[in-house]
């Protein structure tokens, strides 16, 4: 007869970006702290942005020990921020993350928000942050709002690049979203 294998606890996994822990929550968890990462700035087929181990592991023997043409690039994160006075120190430092579990919850980014809805408890909040404008595009990320940097890192190496997000009028209604203010985000997670 097959055992049949149980879940001691289920949950949900989100990153925290900017930061090298997690928040102090008692129903949350480090898995790991990291590094962003993404594809270059520059390359149009960039990837998303990633959290990527402090830690890695690879395959012995590596398949090749010279690098090639032809493969995906990734590259560490730096926090563009020169524009304006938030978030200004931390201008071509390297961006830390968390991955971070939650027991027994599910969590979601909330864009625009600085707070959850109902029924919901506030993981963080932070400033929403992608790729620039004339940019090839990556995903948004909720970047803490008292961010971090990999150890007193400031070599400015233009790998994949972090923006504070700013709402445009286009087809936005003008209010709620004002041109040039910066958006800000909250990951929230509720007991499922």
């Amino acid at each position: 007869m097959d055992s049949i294998q149980t879940i001691p606890h289920s949950g949900s996994t989100y990153i925290r970006w900017g930061k090298k822990t997690c928040p102090n929550i008692t129903t949350t968890s480090q898995v790991y702290s990291g590094q962003a990462a993404g594809g270059h700035y520059q390359h149009t087929g960039s990837a998303a942005f990633i959290c990527l181990p402090d830690d890695p592991e690879y395959d012995t023997p590596a398949v090749e020990s010279i690098e090639q043409s032809g493969r995906s690039l990734i590259y560490g994160s730096e926090y563009e921020t020169n524009q304006g006075e938030l978030l200004r120190s931390l201008h071509d430092k390297e961006v830390p993350c968390s991955l971070c579990y939650t027991r027994g919850k599910t969590t979601v980014m909330l864009p625009a928000r600085t707070s959850c809805y109902s029924g919901w408890t506030l993981e963080y909040r932070g400033f929403l942050m992608s790729s620039e404008a004339n940019q090839p595009g990556k995903n948004y990320v909720c970047v803490d709002k008292d961010p971090e940097e990999v150890n007193a890192s400031h070599e400015n190496k233009n790998g994949a690049l972090l923006y504070l997000v700013e709402a445009r009028e286009g087809s936005f209604r003008r209010n709620p979203y004002q041109p040039g203010w910066e958006l800000s985000c909250a990951v929230c997670s509720t007991t499922f």
